[in-house]
């Protein structure tokens, strides 16, 4: 045993000493140390590395979850300075802001605020320069409104009442007023259909910071009608038949609206038949289908008639040259009688179609407006539209037998029918005139005026042509030298011709 421990160096007895106590010697702490030294240098920096990169990725995600302020939110902050006309307020981070001073004195005009105390509000504005806060959401409101005046935004509001030439409007808390001529682009008859009723106006007015605000809902009504009168325009094209709602009346006819655009339905293109005024097929707000006949640049030309069949193409069908009809006497004008043969189908009684046994001056002598008489067609013009009628057609043509009612040379009675410059026509039988030239009259120193019409008269049949069925006649006393005179009929022909350019119906 003593040869072994002598064998031991003092370093490894020291050691050895050391390890079954549990001690750690200098050196073998030193080698400890080492090891430990050699640990920091591989693990130590990573954990603060980390740390110092969770620290900026939590900074990072603050500012971005940070919320940015919106127009009406409620904010609140720290007072960091007063001026004479602004508070400043901190709302945290770099984010100030301010609001005006007199949003917030008292009654008494003073402010009992100081720096340092804390601020609420509601933000009014704010973009990346500023950041404005007011003390009321109505004030938000206000200043909104002031903004949607500026930027022509349309803002929603509640009409709560009338008022003096207007309407009170509840726009988010503020109250604004809307003219009545400013509520419609419409006439309306009901004014109180709006009380209760939401809609959309346009600021048109913003004065005393906001205690006077003045709305039109017209104005977009006015800009939708020409949004849609444009597209209106775009598709309509003559011919095209479309549906509309009557706006107006007038006696001349009826305005249509075709969707943002008006087009005119004149009285004449509201049926075949006569209209005697558009209230009596149409009212206002009624739904019509109307053919567009005419389109003038923003001038529409409507027509209800172009939708229905035309009455006249449908009685053709019907009647014929000669056939006896039932008609009513709808006017009597100075050239003959119209009559309706069928409803909306009308017709021309010429007055020189009246009667066989007389002359007549007016066709009011023979008919009455509002008569039912019977007719014979004479006439049917297809192309113009228009039917010709007579009355004495249906009466017994003295003509047929005239020579056994009166000859030449025979001195008759008759009556005085009319009296004109170049003679007198003479009635010497029913159907029957004849003409007493003013050459002859003045031969046998007769003078006839006016005056004379219905008086009895003796007079000579001077001559019958009975292919011209005319008679002339001469003064009972005229001298057989005389006789040869022309008997002036031609007179009565030019006379007849100009009566006949007068009457629209005298290519009938």
């Amino acid at each position: 045993m003593m040869h072994e421990e002598t064998n031991i160096t003092p370093e490894e007895k020291v050691q050895t000493s050391n390890q079954e106590e549990g001690t750690t010697s200098a050196p073998v702490a030193e080698t400890t140390v080492v090891q430990t030294e050699e640990t920091e240098t591989e693990e130590t920096p990573a954990p603060a590395a980390d740390e110092e990169n969770n620290f900026e990725q939590m900074l990072e995600d603050s500012l971005i979850n940070i919320k940015e302020p919106q127009v009406g939110d409620k904010v609140e902050g720290e007072i960091i300075n007063i001026t004479d006309s602004y508070i400043f307020v901190s709302l945290g981070g770099k984010r100030d802001a301010y609001a005006e001073k007199t949003e917030y004195v008292g009654k008494n005009g003073e402010l009992n605020l100081k720096v340092g105390d804390s601020l609420a509000g509601y933000i009014v504005k704010t973009d990346e320069t500023e950041t404005l806060i007011a003390k009321s959401l109505v004030s938000v409101n206000r200043r909104v409104l002031q903004d949607a005046m500026e930027e022509k935004i349309p803002v929603s509001g509640k009409v709560i009442a009338m008022t003096k030439g207007g309407y009170l409007i509840n726009i988010s808390g503020v109250r604004a007023f809307c003219p009545m001529s400013q509520m419609d682009n419409k006439i309306v008859s009901d004014i109180q259909q709006y009380i209760g009723e939401s809609y959309d106006f346009i600021v048109i007015d913003y004065k005393e910071n906001g205690r006077n605000i003045v709305v039109s809902r017209r104005v977009l009504l006015e800009a939708e009608r020409e949004k849609l009168k444009i597209e209106t325009l775009s598709k309509l094209e003559v011919g095209a038949v479309c549906e509309g709602r009557v706006t107006r009346l007038t006696n001349f006819g009826a305005f249509i609206d075709l969707g943002g655009i008006e087009g005119l339905l004149h009285i004449s293109e509201f049926s075949w038949a006569r209209i005697e005024s558009p209230s009596d097929m149409l009212h206002i707000g009624q739904t019509i289908e109307v053919k567009v006949i005419k389109i003038k640049g923003e001038k529409i030309s409507l027509s209800l008639r172009a939708l229905q069949e035309d009455p006249f193409s449908a009685a053709v069908r019907d009647i014929k040259e000669g056939d006896l009809v039932t008609c009513r006497v709808l006017r009597n004008l100075p050239f003959g009688s119209f009559v309706e043969i069928k409803p909306a189908v009308e017709g021309l009684i010429p007055i020189s179609e009246m009667a066989r046994n007389r002359r007549v001056g007016h066709p009011s002598e023979m008919l009455t407006e509002g008569d039912m008489v019977e007719a014979q067609i004479l006439r049917i013009d297809v192309e113009k539209k228009k039917i010709s009628l007579s009355l004495k057609a249906l009466e017994a043509d003295p003509w047929d037998n005239i020579g056994s009612i009166i000859t030449e040379g025979e001195v008759i009675n008759g009556v005085i029918e009319n009296v004109v410059n170049f003679g007198a026509f003479i009635r010497v039988q029913d159907g029957v005139t004849g003409l007493l030239p003013q050459a002859k009259m003045r031969q046998g120193n007769l003078e006839l005026t006016p005056d004379n019409v219905g008086e009895e008269i003796k007079v000579r049949v001077s001559r019958i042509d009975i292919n011209s069925r005319r008679i002339s006649l001469e003064p009972s006393d005229l001298p057989a030298s005389a006789r040869h005179e022309r008997d002036d009929w031609r007179h009565y022909r030019k006379e007849k011709r100009n009566n006949d350019d007068e009457n629209p119906f005298s290519v009938l």
